[in-house]
């Protein structure tokens, strides 16, 4: 797949509040959370940046670090933000704390991508908007959506093209409760 239309951002600005820290610099199996994060994402998508406040954290990694452009708008913001800062047309957006995301499958919703406003995961009938590609032309809506007041990142959905990627999908490529797991509280990280 061309990697040039699509870049990636990993949303870095949780405040770490259940988990008790900074949970993309937790060490987990001899390596920061985002790390691991960023080995599963740079082979199937090259242009990788960073979304979080506090940047110089981040410096080792010698990856771009973009502010949220709606301080304390949670991971909707983040999002946000990933749209404003990508240069290409899509953005895979993904989380820090998700140490088991599987290459191919983002490899393969990257590739499923064009023509759709929202190319998302869903088990069990819900979404995984952390683990979605979004293309540009959802800017917009998602603005409207946060002068509203909606935080939820699904909340503008219902005005744009949602590609959900399925189960069936999914389990090609792994166990869907192993791959979007993410790591809130210590004993997630098996501590």
């Amino acid at each position: 797949m061309d990697q040039r239309g699509i870049s990636a951002f990993i949303v870095a600005g949780g405040k770490g509040r259940r988990f008790g820290g900074d949970k993309a610099l937790f060490r987990y199996r001899d390596r920061a959370l985002i790390e691991h994060v960023i080995d599963a994402v740079r082979p199937a998508i090259a242009n990788i940046a960073i979304v979080a406040d506090d940047a110089a954290r981040f410096d080792y990694l010698g990856l771009p670090c973009y502010p949220d452009a709606i301080p304390g708008a949670g991971a909707f913001g983040g999002v946000y933000t990933a749209l404003l800062r990508s240069e290409t047309g899509r953005a895979f957006v993904t989380a820090c704390d998700m140490p088991w995301l599987n290459t191919d499958l983002i490899r393969f919703i990257a590739s499923i991508s064009e023509g759709h406003d929202v190319t998302i995961p869903a088990v069990r009938g819900e979404w995984e908007p952390l683990h979605a590609v979004y293309a540009g032309t959802c800017v917009e809506h998602m603005r409207k959506s946060l002068e509203s007041g909606r935080r939820r990142i699904i909340s503008f959905f219902d005005s744009v093209s949602v590609r959900t990627v399925t189960e069936e999908e999914i389990r090609r490529f792994g166990d869907p409760d192993l791959i979007f797991r993410n790591i809130n509280y210590l004993e997630d990280a098996g501590i």
